[in-house]
């Protein structure tokens, strides 16, 4: 049988747990300009584009839009963080904010342009792993 059990109960038995502690992070927004953001979403969805074009086979077709499918969702989860976020106030770096004052890292700071290429350099690697793979299918 069950039976309710009220706080003063748990209380008495030490059963009771402290309340959890405030948030460790209030900022949403990743410290990024939305440019970046979107620039590598595309090299993403570009490399899946180059691929889709390159391998043309009505049975990739379903593979690849699954692809696509989670490279969208998977850079539509931080906007909607970002949206989400508890201070209304709060937003995304603007760009020349961005260059002005850079960004900490985990060796120091960095500028805005020395930034921008170390998080645009592996989707722009990998976006051209793709146009490589592509030149290989078309020469062979």
């Amino acid at each position: 049988m069950t039976r309710q059990i009220t706080r003063e109960i748990l209380a008495a038995r030490a059963e009771l747990a402290p309340p959890p502690a405030a948030r460790a992070c209030e900022d949403h927004n990743f410290g990024l300009p939305p440019a970046i953001h979107l620039i590598t979403g595309g090299l993403f969805l570009g490399f899946v584009s180059v691929l889709c074009l390159a391998l043309a086979n009505p049975g990739l077709a379903a593979p690849f839009g699954v692809f696509a499918a989670f490279i969208m969702a998977f850079f539509a989860v931080p906007v909607i963080f970002v949206k989400a976020s508890p201070d209304q106030g709060a937003h995304a770096m603007r760009w020349s904010e961005f260059l002005r004052r850079g960004i900490a890292t985990e060796h120091g700071r960095c500028g805005g342009r020395e930034a921008t290429v170390l998080v645009l350099m592996l989707p722009a690697f990998i976006f051209l792993w793709a146009v490589a793979i592509a030149v290989i299918v078309a020469l062979v």
